[in-house]
């Protein structure tokens, strides 16, 4: 796959951009296949907790499942930070608790609107999708020897820019909050806020985050179907989040199901949540 390095991001050497964002290495691509492919080499190779690889457009960005995700040139940022947790006690928290961190993060940069999580791992603003989060651990028995976060963030697009089949589904920063926020200054806020997120997650999350999560919850209420791989679709009421991560979803038979993995997507609407 075609990795092109880069000797500045944004006007930004990698040695400069480290220092600003205090992380101990920052790794520059003009074009690779994906930043998460090149920070998992890095991290079988030793690189620390906090080495952040960055690229200004990614030829073969992934979500969840294999899916892709559109990483075109000068609009967004498109990173993957290592860290090296000693202990992940429940790794199904990992998107939701990363996920919680980067839209706290990315707050200050949405104007007037929040910036709310779609169950397990996408971020929305104004009920579309702003970003994805994907999470890839390498184990070493029942130790994580380390884990490699993809951050994938639409900042400066207009509505053109998105490939014509998202277009009424995605967003970016500016698009929503009609600014033109710097990338630079995104970057850092979130490579830090994974670095950090990543290293404590919890094994059960705490009536704390269950309370942000709750608040940003962009299915909470809505009725939606659940598909995966072992069983038939099925439909119901989004009830909130389990201290587990389990997304809790109310039948209409009335009993509750707590879904652990499985795509979701709501029903009769033709925006993204």
């Amino acid at each position: 796959m075609t990795r092109e390095p880069a000797s500045e991001w944004d006007g930004w050497t990698a040695r400069a951009l480290a220092q600003a964002w205090e992380l101990p290495q920052v790794h520059l691509f003009q074009r690779v296949g994906s930043t998460s492919d090149v920070a998992r080499e890095l991290a079988e190779h030793g690189a620390p907790s906090g080495t952040t690889v960055l690229a200004d457009e990614q030829l073969a960005g992934r979500g969840r499942v294999g899916r892709p995700w559109s990483s075109p040139p000068g609009l967004g940022v498109w990173l993957s930070v290592v860290v090296r947790p000693r202990l992940l006690p429940a790794p199904a928290l990992l998107p939701l608790v990363v996920g919680l961190a980067t839209a706290v993060a990315l707050d200050p940069y949405s104007g007037s609107h929040r910036v709310m999580i779609k169950w397990p791992n996408d971020l929305t603003l104004s009920s579309r999708k702003l970003a994805g989060v994907l999470c890839e651990t390498s184990w070493s028995g029942s130790v994580p020897s380390f884990v490699v976060v993809g951050v994938g963030i639409n900042v400066l697009h207009a509505a053109s820019d998105f490939p014509a089949e998202i277009r009424a589904l995605a967003t970016s920063l500016h698009r929503t909050a009609g600014s033109a926020p710097s990338r630079q200054e995104i970057a850092g806020t979130v490579a830090n806020a994974v670095t950090t997120a990543a290293a404590h997650v919890p094994d059960l999350l705490s009536e704390d985050l269950l309370e942000e999560l709750a608040s940003r919850d962009a299915l909470r209420g809505k009725e939606i179907e659940v598909s995966n791989t072992l069983e038939a679709t099925f439909s119901g009421k989004a009830c909130g989040i389990a201290p587990d991560g389990a997304l809790l979803v109310r039948r209409t038979t009335g009993a509750l199901r707590a879904v652990k993995f499985g795509t979701v997507r709501p029903v009769h609407s033709h925006s993204y949540v």
